[in-house]
């Protein structure tokens, strides 16, 4: 990863949290950089693609990202997204012995609690010593959240990855195997190889996958099932439940606000 953007702490020690919000646009990006706190990312609406030296990650609405102090990383917008970021300091971190984790980027489920207590440190319906018991209780739950394994393991090979970050970004689901192999400038022979190597899936089984995590998006936003399954390029309604059971061990009706 290139060299990346030392942004400012947002808070001082005492204070021990900070927060910030931005939208962006579908295909926006925030170049590679590190803070000096610990950060939670997550996304109200929208799924992100974060990348750090060593992994990638997409990020649903119904995920969130632990990225451990001085960790650099960068994200690309797979859709119009709403971002959370929730920033704790080492000190605060530290307030939280349970937490052996918090050196290792990973992800959790953003459960209900977890989305209420991030909504909570941006409310001003509570005061500040309120807001740093939630920033605490959040970093308890984070020591005590199993890791998850990602849904879409994303290609290391800059050339697959290039060709998979197309279909994601512009959401060209129609697009064939011979059309991502010219993105990533190769035969479709070698990149069906390359991509299994890389990924541990067919292309075509990965592209499901891809399929699925684009909808949690979708259904977060209340949009009703049978839209999301032809939007998305299932031949039916039925054909998209099967595939998200299959993958998500439920039904997208689970996923809807």
């Amino acid at each position: 990863m290139p060299g990346s953007i030392d942004k400012a702490p947002r808070h001082d020690e005492a204070t021990g949290w900070s927060t910030t919000a931005i939208s962006y646009q579908r295909g926006e990006a925030d170049p590679p950089h590190h803070h000096v706190e610990g950060q939670l990312l997550f996304a109200s609406r929208g799924v992100m693609l974060v990348e750090t030296e060593r992994d990638r990650w997409v990020i649903p609405p119904q995920r969130a990202l632990w990225l451990p102090p001085l960790q650099i990383h960068s994200y690309n917008l797979l859709s119009q997204t709403d971002l959370r970021a929730i920033y704790f300091s080492s000190s605060l971190i530290a307030e939280c012995t349970n937490f052996t984790k918090s050196n290792q980027v990973h992800v959790i489920t953003a459960t209900a609690l977890v989305k209420e207590l991030i909504a909570g440190l941006f409310s001003e319906d509570y005061h500040r010593p309120s807001q740093r018991k939630m920033a605490l209780l959040l970093l308890e739950i984070l020591s005590e959240a199993p890791p998850l394994t990602t849904e879409l393991p994303m290609p290391h090979d800059e050339r697959l990855f290039r060709a998979a970050r197309e279909l994601l970004v512009n959401q060209r689901w129609e697009t064939s195997l011979s059309d991502l192999a010219f993105i990533a400038a190769m035969s479709e022979r070698t990149f069906t190889r390359l991509f299994i190597k890389d990924t541990g899936f067919s292309y075509r089984t990965w592209k499901q996958r891809a399929r699925i995590c684009a909808s949690l998006d979708l259904l977060a936003n209340g949009i009703p099932i049978k839209q999301v399954a032809y939007q998305l390029g299932f031949s039916c309604p039925a054909a998209f439940t099967a595939a998200f059971r299959f993958i998500l061990g439920s039904t997208p009706r689970d996923f809807l606000p």
